[in-house]
C-alpha cells in the first residue's frame, strides 16, 4: 500500500514515486471531446481508446513512459475510458481536475462562488471522479487572449485553493502565451507557492524579457507546442530554451507537444504523433547546444518535480 501522506505522482491506475515516472510529456491529450469546438470541427475529437492506445504504445516505444492528459470535464475528460488505457497501457497515464478557458468553463463556473468551484476539484481528488474512482494529479485553469475574463479568475482562484488543500500542482492554459505573469499575480495572491505551477504554451510567445519574468517567479515553463509549425517552426523554441538554459532556469523547463487533434495523431491518421519529441525534437535541442544531461531534466527529473504531490 503506498503511503499518500508522502510525496507521489497520481496516475489513472494509483499513486507512484516520482522517480519511477520516467520520460515525460506533461502536457498533452489522449481521450477528449470538447463539445465548444467540436460541435464545427470534428478533428478536435479524440474518442477512439484503441487509436489512443496504440499511439501510447508507439510512444512508450519510442522512451516515452509517462504523459499528463490536460482534458478538463469541460473539454470533455472521459476518465472511464482513460481507465480501460491504463489498464492496457504500458505508459504512466495522469488526469487533471479544474477548468479550461472561458470559452470552455463559463457554462460551468458562472454563478458559482470560487469555493464552490473549488469544492468538485478538491473531492475528486480526493474520492475520485465520479463512479470511476479515477483520481486526477494535477489541477488546471486557463485563460484568454490578452485578458483573464470573471470566470476564468474564479476557476484561477479555485485551482489555487485546491492545490492548498490538496498539495496537487496547478498546470495552465494561457492563449497565445499571454497572461502567465497574470495567472501567477493571482496564485500568489491566494497564497501559492509559485513553484508549485506550471504555465504553459509559452513557446507561442517566445520574448525573452516575458520569459525570464516568469521564470523568475520560481514557476514551470512548459514549452508544449513542438512540432506545431502552424505556430512557428521549432529552430527558435530550441534556441529560446538554450538562451533560458545558459541564464541559469534548466531546473524549471518542460516540454511537450499538446497534440488535441486526429490530424496531429498517427494512430487517428494524422501526424507526426507523440513520437515526434523524443525522435526528433530532442535531437534538435541538442543541435543547439544543449547537453543531454539538461535535455533529461527536461523530461524527466523536471516533470517528476513539476507534478509531484506534496500532501499538506
Amino acid at each position: 500500500m503506498f503511503d499518500l501522506s508522502q510525496p507521489h505522482v497520481m496516475t489513472v491506475a494509483g499513486p507512484i514515486s516520482p522517480a519511477a515516472l520516467g520520460v515525460c510529456q506533461h502536457h498533452e491529450h489522449v481521450i477528449c471531446n470538447p463539445l465548444a469546438v467540436a460541435v464545427d470541427d470534428h478533428d478536435w475529437v479524440l474518442d477512439d481508446p484503441h487509436a489512443s492506445l496504440a499511439e501510447l504504445e508507439e510512444y512508450f516505444a519510442a522512451g516515452g513512459r509517462a504523459m499528463l492528459d490536460a482534458s478538463t470535464a469541460d473539454y470533455g475528460r472521459d476518465a472511464a475510458s482513460m481507465a480501460w488505457i491504463a489498464a492496457r497501457s504500458s505508459v504512466h497515464l495522469i488526469l487533471v481536475t479544474g477548468h479550461h478557458k472561458a470559452l470552455h468553463c463559463a457554462t460551468h463556473v458562472d454563478g458559482k462562488t470560487v469555493d464552490q468551484v473549488a469544492e468538485v476539484s478538491i473531492r475528486e481528488l480526493r474520492a475520485g471522479i465520479g463512479e470511476t474512482g479515477v483520481k486526477p494529479g494535477a489541477v488546471k485553469a486557463g485563460s484568454s487572449l490578452n485578458e483573464i475574463q470573471p470566470c476564468e479568475e474564479i476557476a484561477l482562484r479555485a485551482a489555487a485553493r485546491t492545490h492548498l488543500a490538496t498539495g496537487a500542482p496547478i498546470t495552465t492554459h494561457t492563449e497565445a502565451g499571454t497572461m502567465g505573469l497574470e495567472q501567477l499575480g493571482l496564485l500568489r495572491a491566494e497564497g501559492v507557492e509559485l513553484n508549485r505551477v506550471i504555465i504553459g504554451h509559452l513557446d507561442r510567445n517566445l520574448e525573452e524579457s516575458y520569459l525570464r519574468a516568469v521564470l523568475a517567479t520560481g514557476a514551470f515553463a512548459s514549452f508544449d507546442q513542438v512540432s506545431k509549425d502552424y505556430y512557428g517552426p521549432d529552430e527558435p523554441k530550441a534556441a529560446m530554451i538554450k538562451t533560458l538554459v545558459d541564464a541559469g532556469y534548466e531546473d524549471q523547463l518542460l516540454v511537450s507537444q499538446d497534440l488535441a487533434r486526429r490530424s496531429l495523431l498517427r494512430a487517428y491518421g494524422g501526424g507526426p504523433g507523440w513520437v515526434y519529441l523524443l525522435e526528433r525534437f530532442t535531437l534538435r535541442l541538442m543541435d543547439a547546444g544543449i547537453a543531454a544531461s539538461v535535455v533529461r531534466k527536461l523530461l524527466v527529473d523536471n516533470p517528476a518535480r513539476a507534478l509531484t504531490i506534496r500532501p499538506v
